[in-house]
């Protein structure tokens, strides 16, 4: 009997892609699925700062499978365009993201982020969030979204440790900030899933229903907030 051989996509997710060992087999084929179709209907640019590498374009379309793998998102078909860009391509930011169609991703924090789980970092996570937001009007669609929105706002004014002070920046408080808030929050939804369910329960639950995935089950907690 013939042995399959190993897709190439997956081998390398699994040694490059920190969530990797925490989905299960049919999360990770919906994975492969999305990625396949994303990098093979979107144009990637790279920067001449950046060597091109195939595996790069992989770790964008498996993020950009978290994000819309649930959703009827047609695997992003509405992105025609990623640059991969260095530092001096983004100056101070990480990413953009440009309507439904483009998106830029610094490839340095690309590679950090996902090669180790850094809570509360992955740009392409972020940007992606942007782009679904801007396909179904996500912000503001649900109770918990809203809850989560107004303790984040009541924590930033009083001063209070929150779940992406960290992050998010000062400007951003009124004006936008409940796009700003759903991506940053989202972030943290794929890197340390407990502390948004700790942050607040209804604002996790909407997350998990969104995103098809229960996270905080199946990664394991972040020592600094399992306690």
């Amino acid at each position: 009997m013939a042995i399959a051989s190993p897709d190439p996509i997956d081998d390398f997710l699994a040694s490059n892609w920190y969530i990797h060992p925490y989905l299960t087999a049919p999360q990770r084929a919906v994975v492969l699925a999305f990625t396949r179709t994303f990098c093979a209907n979107t144009t990637f640019v790279f920067s001449p700062q950046v060597e091109q590498d195939i595996g790069l374009t992989w770790l964008v379309g498996a993020s950009a499978a978290l994000v819309g793998g649930a959703q009827r998102t047609s695997c992003f078909a509405s992105v025609r365009w990623v640059y991969l860009l260095g530092d001096d391509d983004l100056e101070a930011l990480s990413g953009d993201a440009f309507g439904q169609s483009t998106v830029r991703i610094n490839a340095w924090d690309l590679i950090e982020e996902s090669r180790q789980r850094i809570p509360g970092q992955q740009i392409a996570i972020h940007e992606f969030a942007h782009i679904l937001d801007d396909l179904f009007g996500i912000t503001d669609s649900t109770r918990g979204l809203r809850d989560g929105l107004e303790l984040h706002l009541y924590n930033r004014r009083h001063g209070i440790d929150d779940i992406v002070s960290d992050h998010v920046l000062p400007t951003i408080i009124e004006e936008d900030s409940n796009v700003e808030f759903f991506a940053y929050v989202s972030e943290v939804f794929f890197t340390d899933p407990a502390r948004v369910r700790a942050f607040h329960a209804g604002l996790y639950d909407d997350l998990v229903s969104l995103y098809g995935l229960d996270l905080a089950a199946q990664l394991p907690p972040v020592a600094d907030h399992d306690g």
